[in-house]
């Protein structure tokens, strides 16, 4: 059995394998801890979409208010959502009173990608306005995809561990 030595303190292990000598980079602590935070926010964004989307689901627009008309998707007068508009509603706000609009996660802005790489590998695919828009396609299907995107958020967050 090859010998294993970390310096205490240190994010390096050292051992030979195969007569190799091999440093090993583990994650540093901050570094472990922004990716779980990441993780966290991104299910949060997720399920945070997943509710916009149950109150109302749009196609062939981001977002649309309680007319049909197209609206911004962090709106107050959004009414329905497709699945991109619905996880950047969840990242992005409008403050009124100053009237600019704001990122609600800026530190975050990884989560927003986790998120959407996790609906990507769920409907096998990046164009996720595409996929949302297909003729097909049913706030079910929506939902469902948010649902095994957050299982696997879990999955990777628990393996990660």
């Amino acid at each position: 059995m090859a010998a294993v030595h970390q310096t205490p303190g240190s994010n390096i292990i050292q051992t030979d394998i195969g007569g190799i000598h091999v440093d090993l980079v583990l994650p540093s602590l901050s570094e472990q801890l922004l990716s779980q935070a990441a993780a966290d926010t991104a299910a949060a964004m997720l399920m945070e979409a997943r509710g916009l989307l149950l109150r109302g689901w749009s196609k062939g627009a981001q977002a649309r208010d309680g007319r049909g008309q197209i609206v911004n998707a962090w709106s107050g007068d959004a009414a329905s959502w497709s699945l991109v508009g619905a996880l950047l509603a969840s990242w992005q706000r409008h403050d009124d009173k100053l009237d600019e609009d704001f990122v609600a996660h800026s530190a975050e802005a990884r989560a927003l990608s986790e998120a959407t790489q996790a609906l990507a590998r769920t409907t096998g695919t990046l164009a996720l306005d595409s996929w949302n828009d297909a003729p097909e396609r049913t706030r079910s299907d929506v939902i469902a995809a948010i649902d095994r995107g957050l299982s696997l958020l879990h999955t990777d967050t628990a393996e990660a561990v």
